[in-house]
């Protein structure tokens, strides 16, 4: 093939809008030089072809961040011109991905250059397809097409400027999105500032609870003390015989008032453990928590059950006792007002003469009749609202320091399983009922 081609001959094989950057006035282009050797199809034959690749790999970076094409393509995106070696770089890059190239072919419409889809797809004998379009077209084209290379050159127009238009909106957009994110950064650190400082608050004012805590475990330590000296009163008044009546009374008073302190002041340590427990869930500090240790009973009481249940209640530990577990099996015919009566009574003649601390839970804060007028010098524990005083009863053993001992009165399984678990002993309801009346 020899044939040589003018301006008009090669506008016939690409598109026209294509063609005015590439070719001059008068210019003159040999046929075979669009032919490589052993009859291949020259790049600038199907420089239409390439030139779409760039076409669609820009359009599609714009809609589509994580779009995927070959990495060789990247540098001649920005280029207003395709050389003749931009060409062969094209080429060389899509027939080297077949993925890539699928994408390019199943992107064509009916509107595209044939010459497209033929290089493309490569049917059988594209090659010769495209030549032969190529020599048709040129056949066909006369120089009265400067009026279509007009309209072609409006609608490449109009399409660059449609495109340059996505690009606009979508760098405003891009921008838009920039400043969004600039703003949720500025909240987001105003956010970390004032929650820093709540955080700095919550600090201070759990070192002033625990300096208030220990406060109050120097006022409860001081009632112990002064509990254990009325014991080694009333100890000494029962040597006296009559002279120790008096004095016996006097130590008994003594010991009530301190009971009362001390019940007193046990709730005040409560309500502080409580308030600090809910701001170090705020504020977590690294301790170790050390693990309660039951009681060891003597070998002696094994097989008598009530000689078991007076020696751990007359122990340092600090009794809680499952209220209605106790008065529902003690006084069953009893209304609950009465029976809650009869066990805070019993309890607090068991504190005179056992010095024991008794903490006693009963459920319901709300029931009628559930606060006593009268003081007493055991604490009293109401279940709140909502909350079942086996879940209280729990709560009180996990508020006992672990180095005191507790034990638990009660005749729930699940309450003895769960307290034994965290090393406290455990009283019979029916056994303690037995040392009441005792």
């Amino acid at each position: 093939m020899s044939k040589i081609w003018c301006d008009s001959c090669l506008k016939a094989s690409v598109r026209a809008p294509e063609l005015e950057n590439y070719l001059s006035p008068n210019r003159v282009v040999r046929y075979d030089h669009f032919v490589a050797n052993s009859g291949d199809i020259s790049d600038l034959v199907i420089r239409p072809a390439l030139e779409y690749v760039i076409e669609f790999v820009r359009e599609h970076r714009l809609t589509n961040t994580e779009f995927r094409y070959p990495a060789h393509l990247r540098q001649l995106l920005s280029r207003p011109r395709l050389l003749k070696s931009d060409l062969r770089r094209i080429r060389k890059a899509v027939e080297g991905d077949n993925e890539f190239r699928a994408a390019l072919a199943a992107s064509l419409t009916d509107e595209h250059d044939v010459l497209i889809g033929w290089w493309l797809n490569q049917p059988e004998g594209w090659e010769d397809l495209v030549l032969a379009e190529a020599e048709e077209r040129s056949r066909s084209l006369d120089n009265a097409s400067a009026a279509a290379d007009i309209v072609r050159e409006q609608r490449r127009r109009i399409a660059a400027e449609q495109r340059a238009d996505a690009a606009a909106s979508a760098q405003l957009e891009s921008e838009q999105q920039s400043a969004a994110l600039v703003a949720e950064v500025a909240d987001l650190r105003l956010k970390l500032s004032e929650s820093e400082t709540s955080q700095q608050q919550l600090e201070e004012m759990v070192i002033e609870l625990r300096q208030e805590l220990r406060h109050t475990n120097d006022r409860l330590n001081a009632a112990q003390q002064r509990l254990a000296k009325s014991s080694e009163s009333e100890e000494a008044s029962l040597d006296a015989q009559q002279r120790a009546e008096e004095v016996r009374n006097r130590a008994l008073e003594d010991r009530r008032t301190a009971m009362a302190d001390l019940s007193d002041l046990t709730g005040i340590l409560h309500g502080l453990r409580d308030l600090s427990d809910r701001l170090e869930a705020v504020v977590p500090q690294a301790h170790e928590v050390a693990e309660r240790t039951p009681i060891p009973t003597p070998g002696r009481l094994n097989g008598n059950p009530l000689g078991m249940t007076v020696f751990l209640l007359k122990s340092s530990a600090t009794v809680i006792i499952d209220g209605y577990n106790v008065t529902k099996g003690r006084w069953p015919q009893a209304s609950l007002e009465e029976q809650r009566e009869r066990l805070v009574a019993g309890a607090d003649a068991l504190a005179s003469r056992f010095g024991t601390d008794f903490i006693v839970v009963f459920d319901g804060a709300d029931v009628p009749g559930a606060h006593r007028e009268s003081r007493s010098i055991i604490r009293v524990v109401y279940s709140p609202s909502g909350v079942i005083a086996d879940d209280v009863i729990r709560e009180e053993v996990r508020r006992v320091p672990a180095q005191r001992p507790v034990v638990v009165v009660t005749d729930d399984q699940e309450i003895q399983r769960d307290v034994r678990h965290v090393g406290a002993n455990v009283v019979s309801s029916a056994h303690f009922g037995q040392v009441l009346q005792s």
